[in-house]
């Protein structure tokens, strides 16, 4: 995943049951503004107002590609 690249907020909730603060973010979409490498998974910062900043952080299997 790049940044540019539209996607929407979404996880099998089976295998990462929801806890705190992500059901405030469940189905929102969101465009992928940067990409935090570090000793762990990637996390991919989102903003779902469309500007250059990231409201919010997702690891990869929390986020599907849109169209």
């Amino acid at each position: 995943m790049k940044k540019g690249t539209k996607v929407i907020v979404q996880r099998d909730e089976t295998k990462y049951p929801a806890r705190g603060a992500w059901h405030r973010f469940r189905g929102k979409k969101g465009v992928v503004t940067c990409v935090v490498r570090g000793r762990g998974p990637a996390e991919y910062g989102v903003s779902f107002s469309g500007g250059d900043s990231a409201d919010a952080y997702f690891k990869r299997y929390e986020l599907t590609e849109r169209k």
